[in-house]
């Protein structure tokens, strides 16, 4: 029987673990995994086995089969109407060789093979696409903001504040040995891990199972996919010999000072530097990515970006669209800022390399719906006010664009 052209290899072979300790289908997924009763599977009481062969997948996985397009799946839809590569289609792409393996005919099917793992939300910068659910720096920041408007008013509660929740659940891999044993005991199944964050490379307890499975053998047959911001090198680098393959992928969204600004407690000197060191350990066992986030802040400035990228020696480079936070998103610009990025994408002399890819970024905001700003800039505007910056200080043209004053 053959498969319906719209399958996705994802919910047969993978789970995604969120920063704040719950799952989804993959990182795209709209919808966290849920039990029957509504209740969001937890990683802290719940092991990658039960939520892999729950019911929410053998659902999802019957509603592929089924030949219909799952809702939760909306944003690699949006992404392939724009002729974008989407994340099930690069999947397929990226672990071809493990395609024809799948038992595809099966809903509960036995092969959890890959592990995209956000371990917590631990995370030494603030970027502007981000938040608290993600980093714990954002997270720390907004609590203290909070607690300076509110401060002395009896009605307010600190520990209910969703910031203040999104730190204490993003600890949840550093209270969880039970998790950490679990994984060990998938090991020899595994054919890949996707580490991203937070900053992996900021935990240390990952390092600790890879090198349990250096000592074990089960090295050899996993790929690793890491995505950093670059800040950091870590002592342990020695270790990814041991594995299948390690690839780097660098979030660079801008450079110089608009790097700095977008992701807040970076410095684009430092993070040049490490690019060097990793570039240096390019081999036939380890390559290096850059994955650019497209967001309202950099996609006017995507010129300035491709020219940066084509001093570099990336092994792989990748436009991602960001969905989330929503009012970040290019689809959501307003209508002179839609005009402004596209005359400008449009008319610039890109590379051949790069050419298509923005062409496909240019229809994803033309199919976009738009928004009156307001919200982006009620977002951008009170970060500015507690870190004492400015966007259009440093982005004028797109701020002007979307109404920033």
């Amino acid at each position: 029987m053959s498969l319906p052209k719209k399958i996705c290899m994802l919910p047969w072979i993978s789970i995604e673990t969120s920063p704040t300790g719950t799952a989804r289908p993959c990182c795209l997924a709209k919808d966290e995994i849920t039990k029957p009763n509504g209740e969001k599977y937890k990683l802290k009481e719940n092991t990658l086995e039960e939520i892999y062969h729950s019911v929410y997948m053998q659902n999802l996985r019957q509603e592929f089969l089924d030949g219909n397009k799952p809702e939760t799946c909306q944003r690699c839809w949006d992404e392939e109407a724009a002729g974008r590569t989407s994340k099930r289609v690069n999947s397929q792409l990226r672990l071809g060789q493990h395609y024809k393996k799948i038992d595809f005919h099966n809903t509960d099917p036995d092969q959890l093979w890959f592990l995209d793992l956000k371990l917590g939300n631990i995370c030494n910068l603030k970027c502007r696409i981000c938040g608290s659910w993600s980093s714990s720096k954002w997270a720390k920041e907004e609590v203290a903001y909070v607690d300076k408007i509110w401060k002395g008013d009896p009605n307010y509660r600190r520990k209910e504040h969703l910031a203040f929740t999104y730190l204490k659940d993003g600890a949840w891999p550093r209270e969880s040995n039970d998790f950490w044993d679990n994984l060990k005991t998938l090991l020899p199944n595994i054919k890949y891990f996707e580490f991203t964050g937070g900053e992996p490379f900021l935990i240390k307890q990952h390092f600790d199972l890879l090198e349990y499975a250096v000592e074990k053998g089960y090295s050899e047959n996993i790929e690793i996919h890491y995505n950093t911001n670059g800040t950091q090198f870590p002592e342990s680098a020695e270790l990814w010999s041991k594995f299948k393959h390690v690839e780097i992928a660098f979030s660079i969204d801008n450079t110089n000072e608009r790097f700095e600004y977008e992701r807040y407690g970076a410095n684009w000197d430092q993070v040049q530097e490490n690019i060097k060191k990793f570039t240096a350990m390019r081999s036939r066992k380890m390559s290096t990515q850059l994955c650019t986030t497209m967001n309202i802040q950099n996609v006017y400035y995507l010129p300035e970006l491709c020219e940066w990228i084509n001093t570099q020696q990336f092994d792989f480079l990748f436009f991602n669209m960001l969905h989330d936070p929503w009012h970040m998103c290019v689809s959501k610009m307003t209508p002179q800022a839609q005009k402004l990025v596209i005359d400008r994408l449009t008319n610039h002399n890109f590379d051949p390399r790069h050419k298509i890819e923005v062409m496909r970024i240019v229809k994803f905001i033309e199919q976009g719906e738009g928004s009156d700003g307001v919200e982006f800039l009620r977002q951008m505007q009170r970060t500015d006010d507690y870190r004492e910056q400015s966007f259009i200080d440093t982005h004028q043209e797109i701020a002007e664009a979307m109404g920033y004053e």
